[in-house]
């Protein structure tokens, strides 16, 4: 018999990363909910004031095209975690795959459900589509999965490209944001989603470069056994940080000194600083997700730390009650962290495990800020996506992640799992192999981390 892994059993740095990956979001996705002003570098408007023009360089600088490789590096992670577990239990390949097929094509519906009736930006039929994809080149062995991360790398820089010249073309804003009604939303919505899912394997191809990334790091349990990885993930963490800031610097000097682009129109120019901005924000949310680690570390009240595998974000799946790895790792990590940090239970601790119980609940906590947008900003709500810029839509979205902190806290304390999180485990199925058995020599052979 198998049960699901306890919610105070979840590694606290992957549910850091997460929770601040949703702030990130929200905070990128304002650019599909305001309209009337023309569009500059990063979908910014074009004539905002001083106040939003600062909170646009903020943004553009730590935010924008980084709160989404982070979260599909968490993704792929996720998607690692399970397969590390599914090697554990002896699981043959084809069971493994097969359940990865329900449960992405769950994450599907739900995505698309989403596009459909909150938010046109959806990003979880893209993970969906191309998480499988992932899943597929896990069993495949370690340099595979390292070759699909670095040839997909340039798709990235596309997305990026684009985010560099669309201020030339006059846009100002999505359709769906300025709809009439909420069905006139649905109607543009709609044909979009289903066009976003045909296309998905291409447009969206990029999101495997991240998520290959995030699978990667799993296997060795990068961001769960920290005393072992310590050292590299200080690295990862400086030089993730200085490589995303210093890449998002020229496309954030664009906004400052030239957003109506009266002397810089060249779309070759403006079109390499977007790919450099949006490449980069790939090695930031490495050093964000590297940082999360060590600081869920830092301030984790309990003496010993989670075991590996404990951990597996939006397709997050049972492991095993009890097996010889997780019992001697978690005994081995026990041993080597220690007592708690002084101040763990300090106000601190509390605002770092706080967000680690909302990065737990992450699917549903991403839904309910869409639906906290579409009932302050469109036309037929509060419009306030005509009347508000970056500064005062950022304050309401910050102030709408906050509130979400006390519920997931108490959703933690009493050992629940999100709403949407138990909707797509009943869907998806949450076993784990009945029988455990001794895995096949080429499985076990990649679970070394081997290659076919």
């Amino acid at each position: 018999m198998t049960v699901s892994v306890p919610l105070d059993a979840r590694a606290g740095g992957p549910d850091l990363a997460r929770g601040i990956a949703l702030l990130g979001i929200a905070l990128a996705n304002l650019v599909g909910w305001l309209h009337g002003s023309a569009w500059t570098v990063l979908l910014k408007q074009q004539d905002a004031s001083a106040a939003d023009r600062v909170v646009d360089v903020l943004l553009a600088l730590l935010v924008d095209n980084r709160g989404f490789p982070l979260f599909a590096l968490l993704f792929g992670y996720g998607i690692g975690v399970l397969r590390r577990r599914s090697l554990e239990c002896g699981e043959r390949t084809g069971r493994f795959l097969r359940r990865m097929l329900r449960r992405h094509l769950v994450l599907l519906a739900i995505g698309l459900a989403h596009a459909i009736l909150l938010f046109s930006g959806d990003i979880l039929v893209g993970y969906a589509v191309i998480g499988m994809l992932c899943a597929l080149l896990m069993t495949r062995g370690r340099v595979v999965l390292a070759a699909a991360a670095i040839v997909t790398l340039p798709a990235l820089g596309v997305w990026g490209w684009v985010d560099g010249t669309v201020g030339l073309g006059g846009g100002s804003g999505y359709a769906a944001a300025s709809a009439a009604d909420y069905l006139a939303g649905v109607g543009i919505r709609a044909p979009d989603a289903l066009h976003g899912l045909m296309l998905a394997p291409i447009e969206e191809i990029g999101l495997l470069s991240p998520m290959a990334l995030g699978a990667l790091m799993a296997r060795g349990a990068l961001l769960e056994d920290v005393p072992a990885h310590r050292r590299r993930l200080g690295r990862l963490a400086r030089w993730g940080f200085a490589i995303g800031l210093v890449g998002a610097v020229p496309l954030a000097a664009v906004l400052v000194l030239d957003p109506a682009h009266a002397r810089l129109d060249a779309e070759i120019v403006l079109g390499i600083l977007g790919a450099l901005h949006q490449v980069s924000g790939l090695a930031g949310a490495v050093g964000l997700a590297a940082a999360a680690a060590l600081l869920a570390a830092r301030w984790d009240p309990r003496p010993a730390a989670r075991a590996p595998g404990a951990d597996g974000g939006l397709t997050a799946a049972p492991a095993a009650t009890t097996t010889a790895t997780t019992t001697a790792t978690t005994t081995a990590t026990a041993s080597a962290t220690g007592p708690p940090p002084a101040g763990a239970r300090g106000p601190l601790g509390a605002a770092v495990r706080a967000v680690e119980a909302l990065g737990a609940v992450s699917l549903s906590a991403y839904l309910a800020q869409s639906v906290l947008c579409l009932l302050l900003f469109p036309p037929y709500t509060l419009d306030l996506g005509a009347q508000l810029g970056s500064a005062g839509a950022s304050a309401l979205v910050l102030a709408g992640w906050l509130l979400m902190l006390p519920p997931a806290v108490l959703l933690r304390r009493s050992g629940r799992r999100g709403p949407m999180e138990h909707v797509l485990r009943a869907l998806a199925g949450s076993s784990t192999p009945r029988t455990p058995r001794t895995p096949r020599t080429a499985d076990a052979h990649r679970a070394r981390g081997g290659t076919r």
